[in-house]
């Protein structure tokens, strides 16, 4: 479990709430306040799909798993 995000105060909570997170920006927007455990340079993989799922021509998302109300309320 963790998350990836490029803004700092949503990186700030979670980090603070013990969620593995990593903030993806440029070096000059880190704040100095920060801790920066290990910067890491961004790779991709080459063999990631990256298109819609389709059959015969037509987009065929996944379905959902969950149906209903969402918040942090429903995490507990």
């Amino acid at each position: 479990m963790g998350c990836f995000t490029n803004n700092t105060q949503i990186c700030e909570v979670l980090y603070l709430a013990r969620v593995p997170v990593w903030l993806v920006c440029r070096e000059e927007f880190i704040p100095p306040t920060m801790n920066v455990v290990w910067p890491v340079c961004l790779t991709f993989p080459d063999n990631i799909v990256k298109a819609t799922y389709t059959e015969n021509g037509v987009a065929k998302p996944f379905p959902a798993i969950y149906h209903g109300p969402c918040g942090a309320l429903c995490h507990f």
